[in-house]
C-alpha cells in the first residue's frame, strides 16, 4: 500500500475533482470506473494518474473514494462489507443521502460516511475543478473512532474544506430542505420558463432566476437515486412550499395586503 496513495471509485465530476486536486497536493491517483473510456479521459485531463482494478485501487491506496451516485455507492458498500478487511486506511463516500449510506457501510472497516456541499449543474470529468471545495462545507458522519474521524477531518481539509461533523439522519433532514428542495423547484422553474419566449426575454432574467435556470439544467440521472432516497424528508417540504405559493396566489388574487406580507415575511424561519 502507498501511503501517499488515493483510489477514487468513480472518475465523474466529483471524483475527478477530487483527483485533480490530490494529485495537485502530492498524491499518486488511481481511478476506477465501469466504463473504461472515462479512466483514458481522466488521465488525458489530469484528474488521475493511472487507472486501476477494483481489486488494484484498494491494495493499493491509503485513502479510497467512493464516488459514484447513491444506488453504487450502496452496493459497493455492500460488497466490500461482504469481501471483508480492506488494506486502505481511509475510505470515505460523498453520497448527498447519508442514513442509507451508513447502514449500508455498517461492519466496513475503516469507513467514514461524508458528504461535501460542492457541485454545479454539470457532470463528467470535463466538468471537474480542483479548486471545487475551496472553502466550501464538507460534511461528514462520526464513525465513533476519534481517529478515524480525526483522519477524515484531515483528508477534508486538505482540500480547502471545512470539516462539519453530522449525525445522519440530521444530516438528510436539513439537506432536503436546503439541496434537494431546491432542486425540484428549479426544474419546475425552468419548465415554466420553457413556456415563454420573447427577444426581450433573456436580457431580463434576474439574478435569482438565472441561478435557478442554471440548477434546472442538471440531469436527473444523478438526482434520481438522490431524492428516493430521501423522499420522506423532502416531501413535506415540497408541500409545504406549495401550499406557501398557493397562500401567495390566493392573497394576490384577493388583492389581500396582509396575506401578501405574510406571504413575503423572511422572518418566519
Amino acid at each position: 500500500m502507498n501511503r501517499d496513495a488515493i483510489g477514487i471509485v468513480g472518475v465523474g465530476h466529483i471524483g475527478g475533482s477530487i483527483g485533480m486536486r490530490a494529485r495537485r497536493n502530492g498524491s499518486a491517483v488511481f481511478g476506477y470506473d465501469i466504463e473504461p473510456a472515462r479512466l483514458a479521459e481522466a488521465i488525458e485531463y489530469g484528474a488521475i494518474d493511472m487507472a486501476a482494478s477494483l481489486e488494484e485501487l484498494y491494495d493499493r491506496a491509503a485513502t479510497v473514494v467512493i464516488a459514484t451516485y447513491l444506488d453504487d455507492t450502496v452496493a459497493e458498500l455492500e460488497r466490500l462489507r461482504r469481501a471483508g478487511r480492506t488494506r486502505a486506511a481511509l475510505i470515505i463516500d460523498v453520497a448527498s443521502v447519508k442514513k442509507p449510506v451508513v447502514d449500508a457501510a455498517f461492519g466496513v472497516r475503516n469507513f467514514v460516511a461524508t458528504h461535501p456541499m460542492a457541485g454545479t449543474e454539470r457532470s463528467g470529468i470535463r466538468a471537474a475543478n480542483g479548486d471545487l471545495f475551496e472553502t466550501r462545507t464538507w460534511a461528514f458522519v462520526s464513525s465513533g473512532d476519534p481517529k478515524l474521524d480525526a483522519r477524515a477531518s484531515a483528508f477534508i481539509a486538505s482540500f480547502g474544506a471545512a470539516p462539519l461533523a453530522v449525525d445522519a439522519e440530521e444530516h438528510d433532514r436539513i439537506v432536503a430542505f436546503t439541496s434537494h428542495l431546491p432542486q425540484v423547484l428549479a426544474w419546475a422553474y425552468g419548465r415554466q420558463a420553457a413556456t415563454h419566449s420573447s427577444e426581450i426575454f433573456d436580457p431580463l432574467i434576474g439574478r435569482t432566476a438565472n441561478e435557478l435556470l442554471r440548477l434546472s439544467r442538471s440531469g436527473d440521472g444523478f438526482w434520481r437515486s438522490v431524492l428516493r432516497a430521501n423522499a420522506a424528508n423532502v416531501e413535506p417540504e415540497l408541500r409545504a412550499l406549495a401550499n406557501a405559493l398557493l397562500e401567495a396566489a390566493d392573497a394576490l388574487l384577493a388583492d389581500d395586503d396582509h396575506a401578501v406580507g405574510r406571504a413575503a415575511d423572511l422572518n418566519r424561519r
